[in-house]
């Protein structure tokens, strides 16, 4: 039985209005971008943010960098701006000087790191508590236009734009992953997504990447430091027939006029082939990163559909566990420009991306408490009555 490590295009959420579309977005590295932030000062903060959205980064802005980035660069809309760039760069390789001068480890020490790693998971997935988290997500989509030439903004590279924030309650119990699905804006009303939704980090994620790794390839890329020093980069690939790694898409978009999509359902549930990178504390053995990229076909009506996670020490009940801190998702899927309903729901037209930033925080023990009652009200006959136990029930932070 195939273990799902699930990332779902839930687009049952109706497209904001089609926008008119900006400038292609000008390519920075990561010194340019903190020098642009430097010469940002005092000026406004919706002006800045709007800037930001038009950059695109050639190398990988870490979350260390990102997180000093953010405490100088005050307003909430230049900072999610920020965080929408730093996302899109999740895949990339980080900037040169992030890459420690230290020899490559011959044939024998790297297969210790993985044999090391894969110690890790094992033991890891046995020693998790059932616990609880607060599951942070802020979203971006690409902004989407209808010019009179359909053809004239293929492959354009359009800008992303903020679209929310939500909140739910991750519960891990049992090695099984499960999410309240009651998620709400910070108004209070129900969440309206970008569509894009990601299963299984505290699941079967990383067991079911792990074991697909080890039937498929895995070589050395590169060294990278991390927060506690050195990290080791593995690059792997996991070939279709090996593949646990499930996508789905539900839908097809078709224009209907010039503002308005419908919804045609899909049959699109794939298994492909798909490759990333496993950073590795070459000590021992604690996976730090992992990116997964399946590798979907141009004619598919996804083609992208990348996740990142960034795993970390938190505190569980007193004791201290490895456990996703950060979580990166993001897709590229088709909206139809036929107006044909038809039932061909091959890909054609241009690409929408949606991207998701997850953060992971307050972690809880999940524990049943059961008190018993003394019975007060004495009987008749003067013995007192039974006493009653209240429902087990969920520790509160």
């Amino acid at each position: 039985m195939r273990m799902l490590a699930l990332l779902g295009i839930m687009a049952s959420i109706g497209l904001p209005a089609l926008a008119s579309h900006d400038a292609a977005r000008e390519a920075v590295s990561v010194r340019q971008l903190e020098q642009f932030l430097a010469l940002a000062h005092g000026k406004p903060y919706a002006k800045v943010a709007v800037q930001l959205y038009q950059l695109k980064l050639t190398e990988r802005l870490g979350t260390a960098t990102l997180k000093h980035l953010e405490t100088e660069l005050p307003g909430p809309k230049t900072q999610q701006a920020l965080v929408a760039l730093a996302d899109a760069s999740a895949f990339l390789n980080p900037p040169s000087e992030e890459i420690p001068a230290i020899a490559k480890p011959d044939a024998t020490a790297q297969r210790e790191i993985i044999s090391l790693a894969a110690g890790f998971v094992v033991k890891s997935m046995h020693r998790l508590p059932d616990f609880f988290a607060t599951r942070d997500t802020t979203e971006f989509q690409e902004k989407l236009e209808a010019p009179d030439d359909p053809a004239s903004i293929a492959g354009l590279d359009s800008p992303l734009h903020f679209v929310g924030t939500a909140s739910a309650t991750v519960l891990y119990r049992d090695g099984q992953e499960v999410v309240n699905e009651a998620e709400t804006t910070k108004s209070g009303k129900k969440q309206s997504t970008n569509g894009l939704n990601t299963v299984g980090v505290f699941g079967p994620l990383l067991g079911t990447v792990i074991k697909d790794v080890v039937q498929g390839t895995i070589t050395w890329s590169h060294w990278e430091w991390g927060t506690a020093g050195a990290l080791a980069v593995f690059h792997y690939s996991v070939p279709q027939e090996k593949s646990h790694w499930e996508v789905k898409h539900c839908c097809v978009w078709f224009p209907i006029g010039q503002a308005q999509l419908l919804r045609i359902p899909g049959l699109f549930d794939e298994f492909p082939s798909y490759h990333g990178e496993i950073a590795v504390d070459p000590a021992s053995g604690t996976i730090l990163r992992l990116v997964v990229q399946p590798e979907l076909q141009p004619d598919f009506p996804i083609v992208r559909a990348d996740v990142e996670v960034e795993y970390g020490l938190v505190e569980i009940g007193g004791r201290s566990y490895i456990c996703p801190v950060r979580c990166v998702s993001i897709s590229n899927s088709t909206v139809n420009r036929s107006k044909s309903l038809g039932p061909d729901t091959s890909a054609s037209g241009f690409k929408m991306t949606a991207l998701n930033d997850v953060v992971f925080r307050q972690y809880h023990l999940f524990r049943a408490d059961v008190r018993i009652l003394a019975g007060d009200n004495p009987e008749k006959d003067g013995n007192a009555t039974a006493p009653s136990a209240t429902p087990a029930k969920a520790s509160q932070p």
